[in-house]
């Protein structure tokens, strides 16, 4: 097989002991590993997505998620005081808000470290030296020349087998047999065991974690072709070989089902199948198997500017080019950068998985940072940002999996916390979660108010997986999958909501804008997330469900009417508090420019903020100025979708650039600091959004308004990009030269009307047969056939 280095590469090999920067990943979903490509010694970072400390266990049979028995007489409290404005009393029960323990939330783990030592190779005789992934291929490619012989060592994750592949193999025309190493296992899990088998050349490794009792197996299958493999001393040594392949299976029995979440199977059971599977394939069966699953994701978007088609630099010099201003290094960076988020989201979430954390599938700690949970305020939403618009809607099922998983242990926080039971008449009667959650149903408030509160999260999620049926119109799965779980969701915010009588409207409270200011009533993050969840629930429910769900459609439409979340302030910014323009307000906690921006969420993600509300589009745009830009990276990634929605090619490619420059590291990773993978996927729905939008309503049955290059910067002069995915179930190609568009293609998965933003004046099939087509107000509106692509030109 020839090498493709189209990704991230290196002429360098990494550092263990930098692994954030210098690593590179594959992933199936289930498991990631990151390699770092060195010559004498590779390590070789495993995990395995469910192997979590927390949740239930024998040492605590108590397990709640944390829940505080009761706590809703104390939110009630808290409730009465802050309308009464007697706001220190308030701040003094908000312990009583917080969870019971944090005992039991747990972390994700590393699995291990499987370590390759090859004593026959001095690396300072090393030449013509690589390491790198392909995009393309998905795959992993480590190369050099030692003793005029030509050593390759590959690696891909197969998502259909389930299994992790690597081969080591060695090219020459006069010598043969020189593959020597040896295998064994690092940094495991405290009292796990190591078994070799010498007849099956196996090597097994597996235990029970501590805290937990969690099982977990995985196994290393070594097939050599010429030489020796032998195991000895829990390793395996393979000498004189030319080529060797192995195969790395692992499990654990954890299941999402509450409140046990064991499978009460053994692990072993799974590896097992695993392994035989692959080793009865073989490698290459197994990499056409995979090319085939992960071609038909990947190779369904293109995007090239200013024909940066040239084969990039290695990583290193291509960002020192960028840094100094190149533009053609900017033409191959800024789409090898949207593609890697790609292939990130394709690596660490495919359906049957767990959906990706906070670094994806990746871990080389037992106490990562923030435990590399699931942050519903703003990061987990953020990893699927980009999934739908970049043609990846499957990436996103772990997404809808992982919240239908919540609703049961959230039923539990919603009767504690807010007083609203599920019971044998009404068993769905509404579930929510906040700030940190884990794969063990941990839906209570964290165990600090200030951070841990967050009614409004399960809202922002609810857009996060809407957003599944308008992009793909698939009526079977949102009626299935998703529709019951935002129905539920409905349900507990209809009964949350409380009239103030000063502010005049329904409020959610307390409510605490994330992560900073002062704790007050409705500020505008709560209510114009609650708003724009009831408005993607009520056009799915109106137009798909005939039942009136006893009322909650109706309840939720009154609602929708007193939830006014937007007001602007004296100084012409887009209000964070409704009360901030008041003489007592306490401003003591405000930081002016704080990474978060969480009174935008109707110009990004939502939609409530558009050209259609001119003000509030000017408040917003004031507030993203004030705000400034400089900030984390997934904040700035964030900013770059915000800006893109205002229309700002100019601004959004600023951020772009800033996130490249100042917020990642040599290997592409996105760091806050430390790395956090939302950066990545904020960054590449960014340039998907600078590219491609259509989150605006042509009219009120529900028909959106493509619009082709809404915010490309002057240096994006030409271009083209291919598979793009619009709502209403379009796929979207576009050409462009000199800033102006020369051909844009719209595939209908559909059958539903395009209505395109266009200056363009014709409208055929492929075959070239003309479309019958209307304009007005500068938008050029067809009807359209399921499967057929139309061409504007």
């Amino acid at each position: 097989m020839d090498i493709t280095y189209d990704g991230v590469w290196f002429r360098t090999e990494g550092d263990p002991g930098k692994w954030e920067s210098t690593c590179l990943p594959i992933g199936n979903g289930y498991m990631g590993a990151t390699f770092f490509g060195g010559v004498e010694r590779e390590v070789v970072v495993l995990n395995e997505k469910t192997l979590w400390t927390g949740g239930p266990s024998p040492d605590r049979p108590g397990y709640n998620g944390g829940n505080r028995k009761g706590a809703y007489k104390s939110v009630k409290k808290v409730q009465e005081l802050l309308s009464a404005g007697k706001y220190d009393e308030a701040l003094a029960l908000l312990p009583d808000l917080t969870c019971e323990t944090d005992d039991g939330f747990g972390a994700y783990q590393c699995l291990c470290n499987a370590v390759f030592e090859f004593p026959d190779i001095d690396k300072s005789k090393v030449t013509d030296y690589a390491r790198g992934l392909s995009f393309c291929m998905g795959d992993y490619t480590n190369s050099f020349t030692y003793d005029g012989i030509r050593f390759e060592r590959r690696a891909f994750a197969s998502y259909p087998a389930r299994v992790i592949c690597i081969n080591l193999g060695c090219h020459s025309d006069e010598i043969e047999n020189r593959i020597s190493f040896r295998l064994s296992l690092d940094r495991i899990q405290d009292g796990g065991k190591v078994e070799t088998n010498d007849k099956e050349r196996r090597l097994d490794y597996y235990g029970a974690l501590a805290d937990n009792g969690l099982r977990y197996h995985a196994a290393f299958c070594v097939r050599n072709s010429g030489g020796t493999a032998i195991c000895s001393d829990g390793s395996i040594t393979v000498r004189d070989s030319d080529n060797v392949d192995i195969f790395i299976a692992a499990a654990t029995d954890y299941s999402d089902r509450y409140p046990d979440y064991r499978t009460g199977a053994d692990p072993r059971v799974t590896v097992d199948e695993i392994l035989g599977n692959a080793c009865g394939k073989g490698y290459y069966e197994l990499y056409e198997e995979h090319l085939k699953d992960y071609g038909a994701l990947y190779d369904r978007v293109k995007f090239e500017l200013n024909g940066g088609k040239d084969a990039v630099d290695d990583i290193e010099t291509l960002l020192r080019r960028y840094k100094d201003g190149d533009p053609k290094a900017a033409s191959q960076l800024e789409p090898l950068y949207f593609q890697y988020g790609r292939y990130l989201l394709i690596s660490s979430s495919r359906e049957g998985s767990l959906p990706a954390n906070l670094q994806g599938v990746w871990n080389e700690s037992n106490t990562p940072p923030w435990c590399c949970d699931y942050h519903i305020n703003v990061n987990l939403q953020m990893n699927y940002w980009g999934a739908y618009s970049t043609n990846l809607a499957e990436t996103a099922k772990p997404l809808v999996d992982y919240l239908d998983s919540l609703r049961a242990p959230g039923r539990v926080t919603a009767r504690e916390y807010y007083n609203i039971a599920s019971d044998s008449g009404h068993p769905e009667n509404g579930w929510i979660a906040h700030t940190q959650s884990n794969p063990f149903g941990w839906t209570s408030p964290g165990w600090d108010f200030y951070w841990g509160w967050s009614t409004a999260a399960v809202a922002w999620l609810m857009l996060n997986i809407a957003d599944h049926f308008d992009f793909t119109q698939d009526v079977d799965y949102m009626m299935k999958r998703i529709y019951p779980i935002m129905r539920e969701a409905a349900r507990f915010y209809t009964k949350w909501l409380i009239w103030d009588g000063k502010q005049q409207r329904l409020v959610s409270s307390p409510t605490y804008s994330p992560e900073h200011g002062p704790v007050t009533i409705g500020n505008t993050y709560e209510q114009s997330l609650i708003l724009e969840f009831y408005e993607s629930f009520l056009r799915l429910s109106h137009n798909f469900c005939d039942e009136e769900d006893d009322g909650l459609r109706e309840k939720a439409e009154e609602q929708m009417k007193h939830l006014k979340p937007f007001s602007v302030s004296r100084t012409g910014l887009l209000k964070e508090w409704f009360e901030e323009d008041e003489p007592d307000f306490d401003r003591s906690k405000i930081q002016k420019n704080h990474r978060h921006l969480s009174h935008l969420m109707s110009l990004y993600p939502g939609s409530r903020i558009n050209s259609g509300t001119p003000e509030l589009m000017r408040a917003a745009i004031a507030t993203m100025n004030d705000r400034g830009d400089e900030s984390t990276g997934w904040a700035r990634a964030y900013k770059v979708n915000l800006w893109a929605r205002a229309g700002d090619g100019e601004r959004a490619y600023k951020l772009l650039r800033g996130l490249l420059t100042d917020c990642t590291y040599p290997n592409l990773w996105d760091f806050h600091p430390p790395f956090q993978i939302d950066g990545n996927f904020g960054g590449s729905a960014g340039i998907a959004e600078m590219l491609l939008q259509s989150h605006e309503w042509y009219n009120t049955e529900g028909e959106y308004t493509i619009n082709v290059l809404p915010a490309v910067p002057e240096s994006w002069a030409s271009g083209s990009f291919e598979g793009l995915c619009a709502r209403g179930g379009f796929e979207v190609s576009a050409r462009w030269t000199e800033h102006k568009v020369t051909e844009i293609r719209i595939k209908s998965l559909a059958g539903e009307w395009a209505t395109v933003k266009t200056d363009l004046t014709g409208v055929t099939d492929e075959a070239g047969n003309r479309t019958e087509f209307r304009r007005g107000d500068g938008l050029l509106i067809f009807g359209t056939e399921p499967g057929k692509t139309y061409i504007i030109k």
